[in-house]
């Protein structure tokens, strides 16, 4: 018996066109399918809170649950908030704040200031210590257990204990411009103005390090050290592991100001001066972005990148949670403590022999360096500060002198006075160097004639011999 014969779909009426149909609306529902984002896949987030404060907001750590962030501004004021935005306390900190951190599990607070001061606060707002270690504050972090890693302008990192003390000092050679501590406490990254991103162990021992492009603007680390987020002058974003091996990096066309990363490692947090406030993930991927109303000084993230907040230039403070609204975590209701002016009271020694006294913070300013061609090396005041474009927060107020310098250009040195407030922009065109040889310089011409002549008085010596014979 002969097979049963199939129809084709150009056998059967109809058949072509319901296909053609069908194709159409796969098609279609699978364009809809993909993200929207150019970046990578969309993501939900909710708008927790927005906080206005008095002048720009410098920093913001958040702990690992989301249930409170600590912000600080340039008008001397650490606030600390519910995930609600409700401000449970608030501490005056003194002139020039530069950087805020929050103990993973929120038990405490700690504040660094341009004056090399470090405040350390309970949850509840409790004054524990505060110290005078060095040299500007320019990054700091705190574990658990209480213990604070600060980077200072003097070229050293140290690790403070529960009472200030100096447990260890880490010399780094030139400027250290941050510092970050896991939150078992085991591990300290640190970054400098020699472009270096490195790995301390508790001990104060190098475990490794990376050079990027650029002075290092910020670090993070996550809370078993397994992972190092850095953010360079070269307007990259790098993630590292344990190793100090390359996990991803990515880059900007303005300048990435803030970095924080999850305790787990998985999710990272930046922004910049494009007034974007991104989630990354462990692939360097975006996976949600938000266009704030200013430059994004600091960002925090919580555990597995369920909350993020941020700080703008423009003054607010904001929020976003990535949790159903009843899985955000609760906090107990605000706490209203007494408001000292200014913490200038002298402590007790901390160690035999030394005594912590509080000092008067120097203004600080931010300068800014270009160049064209950019990639020429930038000294100040005779210290080099790495590669134009160079944005170097924390210089002292007032006059400076500035080196820029390019093999085959010419260098240029300027007197330039930096401000207290915004950024002092400073652009240098480099005219190519002439060199003494090259042809149509005076050196050249004569080098040339006297060979000319050389030849010429040879050659009339010879023709006298030749005919004297």
């Amino acid at each position: 018996m002969a097979p049963a014969r199939i129809p084709s779909p150009r056998s059967v009426p109809g058949a072509g066109k319901a296909l053609t149909v069908l194709a159409l609306l796969l098609l279609a529902g699978g364009l809809l399918a993909l993200p929207v984002s150019g970046e990578g896949p969309a993501a939900a987030g909710t708008l927790l809170f927005t906080k206005v404060t008095g002048g720009q907001v410098v920093d913001v750590a958040i702990s690992a649950d989301g249930s409170l962030i600590a912000a600080i501004t340039d008008t001397s004021q650490l606030s600390l908030l519910d995930n609600a935005g409700n401000t449970r306390w608030t501490w005056r900190t003194g002139p020039l704040p530069s950087a805020v951190a929050i103990a993973p599990d929120g038990s405490r607070v700690a504040v660094g200031a341009a004056g090399g001061t470090v405040t350390v606060l309970s949850r509840d707002g409790g004054l524990l210590w505060t110290v005078d270690p060095g040299l500007d504050v320019n990054g700091l972090g705190i574990s658990n257990d209480g213990e604070v890693a600060v980077a200072s302008s003097d070229n050293t990192v140290r690790l403070l204990g529960l009472n200030g003390q100096i447990l260890w000092s880490y010399v780094t050679g030139i400027r250290a411009t941050a510092a970050a501590i896991s939150g078992d406490g085991n591990w300290v990254a640190l970054g400098t103005q020699a472009n270096q991103v490195s790995l301390l162990d508790k001990t104060g021992a190098r475990i490794w390090n990376y050079n990027t492009n650029g002075a290092i603007r910020e670090v993070a680390v996550s809370a078993d050290g397994s992972s190092v987020a850095a953010i360079s002058a070269d307007n990259g974003v790098y993630v590292l592991d344990g190793e100090g091996r390359v996990v991803w990096k990515k880059y900007f066309s303005l300048p990435p100001l803030s970095v924080a990363i999850s305790p787990e490692g998985t999710v990272v947090a930046t922004g910049g001066l494009d007034n974007t406030l991104r989630l990354l993930d462990d692939h360097g991927t975006t996976t949600w972005s938000m266009v704030l109303g200013g430059g994004v000084n600091g960002v925090g993230v919580s555990s597995h990148g369920n909350s993020v907040a941020a700080g703008t230039s423009n003054g607010q403070t904001v929020a976003y949670s990535f949790l159903p609204p009843t899985s955000l975590p609760t906090s107990s209701p605000p706490t209203t403590i007494p408001q000292p002016v200014w913490n200038t009271t002298p402590l007790p020694p901390t160690t035999p022999g030394e005594t912590v006294t509080p000092v008067i913070p120097v203004p600080l300013g931010i300068l800014e360096i270009l160049s064209v061609p950019s990639g020429a090396g930038v000294s100040v005041d005779g210290v080099d500060r790495g590669l134009t474009p160079a944005t170097l927060p924390g210089i002292e107020a007032g006059p400076h002198t500035i080196s820029v310098r390019l093999e085959g250009y010419d260098g240029k040195q300027l007197e330039v006075s930096v401000g207290l407030t915004g950024t002092t922009t400073v652009s240098v065109n480099l005219t190519p160097s002439v060199s003494p040889m090259s042809r149509g310089s005076p050196v050249f011409i004569l080098v040339v004639a006297g060979i000319i002549l050389g030849i010429a008085a040879l050659v009339v010596l010879g023709v006298y011999f030749f005919r004297k014979r």
